[in-house]
């Protein structure tokens, strides 16, 4: 019987199908567009490879025989699967469906990253995406080993074979107690700054290249602190133990005990940048990047 079964072709089952909805070959033919020798032809070749009978054929109609019915619903489950595959390898070629696998710097979330969420999920519910904070050397690390398809890092990382996109134009502000002195000044100079407490966030957030970025500057930040969590970062400053260097995104929340200012003109900045393998590795990929930065324009206006 198996020996039979492979030699079944899919136009077998699709002239069965349209025969035995119209029980004529005349219209069957017309229907699939051939002549009447071939849909025959084909119609005894699938009996031949069945080993059954599937239509009797009288000289003004055409009957199913058991068989014939018996075959009507798995030619049909059949090439309803390949339907199903087709659409579905064309979904994923085009983008629409899939795994998209994002990583992120934990101060993303105070800004676009939520947005972007929503407008990508709406736009592609097909698509399964997996998001992982990452601090930017471990995204990286993911990006090159094909384990991550999109980075969202700060500060800028340029590195070969990856693309560093600004995704959000991000100025430093600085976060002090709200009993600090300089807590009620509209702006501040990293220069002021140089003996200050620092926390820094910079296993979570990048902060070893966010400290590389300033001490450029000639400023020398004085650590004290050392945390994964932005929320404990915070919680550390409403307490008083010390200072801590923010995208301005982040200071859009109060925050009890916490008073925002902002860094003087020229200061370093904290963008919100994409990262992508170049060029970016998927269409989803792809469709990522673009919402994002369509998300960001909108925002913007």
């Amino acid at each position: 019987m198996s020996a039979h079964v492979l030699r079944i072709e899919l136009r077998h089952l699709r002239y069965f199908l349209a025969l035995a909805d119209t029980l004529h070959f005349g219209r069957a033919a017309e229907r699939l567009c051939i002549s009447q020798p071939p849909l025959s032809n084909a119609i005894q070749q699938l009996e031949a490879a069945l080993g059954e009978t599937l239509f009797t054929r009288h000289s003004r109609k055409v009957v199913l025989t058991p068989a014939g019915r018996a075959l009507i619903p798995h030619a049909q489950q059949v090439l309803a699967g390949l339907d199903q595959a087709v659409s579905a390898v064309q979904a994923a070629a085009r983008g629409e469906s899939g795994l998209l696998r994002v990583g992120y710097v934990g101060s993303a979330v105070f800004s676009v990253l939520p947005a972007i969420v929503a407008r990508f999920h709406a736009a592609f519910p097909e698509v399964t995406l997996a998001l992982q904070e990452r601090p930017p050397d471990a995204q990286l690390v993911a990006l090159r080993s094909g384990q991550q398809d999109v980075g969202l890092v700060r500060p800028g990382l340029h590195q070969p074979g990856l693309r560093c996109d600004v995704l959000l134009d991000e100025p430093t502000w600085v976060a002090l107690p709200s009993r600090h002195p300089l807590a009620q000044r509209e702006s501040l100079s990293l220069a002021r700054l140089s003996d200050a407490p620092f926390i820094t966030i910079d296993a979570a957030d990048g902060g070893g290249h966010v400290l590389e970025l300033y001490r450029s500057r000639e400023f020398q930040p004085r650590i004290v602190q050392h945390v994964r969590d932005l929320h404990a970062a915070f919680a550390l400053v409403a307490a008083g133990l010390g200072l801590l260097l923010i995208p301005a995104s982040a200071s859009r929340q109060p925050r009890p005990g916490v008073s925002y200012c902002r860094t003087d003109a020229g200061t370093p900045q904290l963008d919100l940048c994409l990262l992508t393998p170049e060029p970016a590795s998927t269409p989803i990929a792809r469709h990522f990047c673009r919402l994002a930065r369509e998300v960001v324009a909108q925002e913007a206006e």
